[in-house]
């Protein structure tokens, strides 16, 4: 039986919402966390007072292989942002885990432990962020998606 009250909400797209505010073209919207906190902040907040419960943290493609460093400043900055926009409404912050931006093997070039590596990184910046919870989305890949749920569930 559905239990409305036992509901969780998410808030809306980031992308979208991040073209509105000037993201320009290339960029990577994972940068905006530590360049332009107020923006990402402001959009978390407009998605809390719509009533969302669960922030999603502008996470999604803070990866070493997409941002060439070590993600977890990024990750630790998306996270305090959702956090912090979510407060007043007592809504959760959600690690975003996307794709690596590459294939694994035998398809492409990333074996299956370079991707689990990369996706244990990530999930612990979000761990010790204080992140409530994993969305793993937007996933083609099912060896890459394994990847990111064994490294959810292990780190």
């Amino acid at each position: 039986m559905f239990d409305a009250a036992a509901c969780r909400l998410f808030d809306g797209g980031m992308g979208t919402m991040l073209q509105k505010a000037g993201l320009e073209a290339g960029e990577a919207p994972e940068r905006l966390n530590r360049t332009h906190p107020e923006k990402i902040e402001a959009i978390h907040a407009a998605y809390a007072q719509a009533g969302a419960d669960i922030i999603t943290a502008n996470t999604f493609g803070a990866s070493r292989r997409k941002l060439g460093e070590d993600p977890g400043p990024c990750i630790a900055a998306g996270i305090a942002l959702a956090k912090r926009a979510g407060a007043a409404a007592g809504a959760y912050a959600a690690l975003d885990v996307g794709p690596l931006g590459g294939m694994l093997e035998p398809f492409g070039d990333m074996a299956f432990a370079e991707a689990y590596g990369m996706f244990a990184e990530i999930m612990e910046a979000g761990a010790a962020a204080g992140a409530d919870l994993v969305l793993i989305e937007t996933m083609s890949d099912l060896l890459e998606a394994k990847a990111a749920l064994l490294a959810a569930k292990e780190h």
